[in-house]
């Protein structure tokens, strides 16, 4: 009714087939308690041999609502922990909340990846140059040289080919 597309498992096996073949969640909610696969192990599962998702917002929303058990669930890493019987607005207050984090998560490692990109562009075109600027120099020193010794020696051709060293340098 909000307009997400949910999908489900019965079980954090069948989950955890489903994430292993190429299905990529924008966040997960899990019960703790679920047979085969429970929850603390789907998400350690998930996290381990998915590293591509450690960023994916996890969710549990369970029965085993004791402090021990909240505690356990957020030491683990989940991002939340919502005890049934729960509150529908709660629940919608958490997934809008986690969902938004995950978009500025990810705006700033695109605006952070952008900016190293453009660093290293700029540091491997000032790395590139300043060799070249001693190469170029040195051509130029011996052009003038073979000029002062030989006057009208040096060919036009050099001369280009000089212009066009300088100019790349540049």
């Amino acid at each position: 009714m909000e307009g997400y597309t949910v999908v489900g498992a019965p079980d954090g096996r069948l989950a955890l087939d489903l994430v292993e073949t190429g299905f990529h969640p924008d966040l997960i909610i899990s019960d703790i308690m679920m047979p085969r696969m429970d929850g603390y192990q789907f998400f350690e599962a998930v996290r381990r041999q998915h590293p591509h998702l450690r960023a994916v917002p996890f969710i549990f929303l369970t029965a085993r609502g004791s402090r021990r058990d909240i505690a356990a669930g957020k030491l683990l890493g989940a991002d939340d922990y919502l005890v049934k019987p729960f509150d529908s607005a709660e629940l919608l207050v958490a997934v809008k909340n986690k969902l938004r984090r995950a978009a500025e998560m990810r705006e700033l490692a695109d605006e952070t990846l952008t900016h190293a990109r453009r660093t290293l562009v700029q540091l491997l075109a000032h790395e590139l140059r300043t060799p070249l600027t001693y190469v170029t120099g040195g051509f130029a020193l011996l052009a003038e040289e073979l000029e002062r010794q030989q006057p009208g020696l040096l060919s036009e051709d050099i001369r280009v080919s000089l212009e066009l060293i300088q100019g790349g340098t540049q």
